[in-house]
């Protein structure tokens, strides 16, 4: 008889390890639902985002068709990004006018087809770089170059490309540009040409 129970048992044990096998194995793969370290931590679509100076004034708007944000390291990925950049800083800010001026006027349009904004605001900017000034007064109207950083709270702007310059009455090609966007100030240390059109 006590064989008899122990293969009893020995059944039962058995066919309750086949149907906890069958159970674990119908279960869904939760390692999917774990972020990997290189993933972003979201992503979005068709985003608008508006960045505010300390003092409350808008500093620039930047508008994606794709956003990846990674909190590892703090940095965006863009692609196709479009910036406006503001004019927060007038040079006559004695008068009230001119301060609520500055304060909605785009002063510059940058756009590529990536983009990586650091945590320290620095942007990182590939493939067919354009920045085009959106006042028609500007003596720099717009700078095309295929890499560039642009040190969004200065508006500083770097490129080691080949850069093209259109300012108004003359134009300029050659690499290594140092500038700044809201001085307006352009500078090519290598390969320069520039033409003027003179006007009469």
């Amino acid at each position: 008889m006590n064989i008899r129970w122990n293969v009893i048992l020995s059944i039962i044990a058995f066919c309750l390890l086949g149907w906890f096998y069958s159970l674990n194995r119908d279960a869904p793969d939760l390692s999917n639902l774990v972020k990997k370290p290189d993933s972003p931590d979201y992503i979005g679509n068709k985003m608008k985002t508006t960045v505010f100076s300390p003092e409350g004034k808008k500093q620039y708007v930047s508008l994606a068709d794709n956003v990846k944000h990674y909190t590892v390291d703090g940095h965006t990925d863009f692609e196709m990004p479009l910036v406006y950049l503001f004019d927060v800083n007038s040079s006559n800010t004695s008068q009230a006018k001119d301060v609520a001026h500055a304060l909605v006027s785009q002063s510059w349009k940058l756009s590529a087809k990536k983009a990586k904004l650091t945590k320290d605001e620095m942007l990182y900017l590939e493939g067919d770089v354009v920045a085009e000034s959106l006042e028609p007064t500007s003596h720099l109207q717009r700078v095309e170059t295929q890499m560039a950083i642009v040190n969004l709270k200065t508006q500083d702007m770097t490129s080691d490309s080949m850069v093209k310059i259109n300012g108004q009455n003359f134009s300029s090609t050659g690499l290594k540009m140092v500038g700044n966007l809201r001085q307006q100030v352009a500078t090519l240390k290598e390969q320069v040409k520039t033409y003027y059109e003179v006007r009469k």
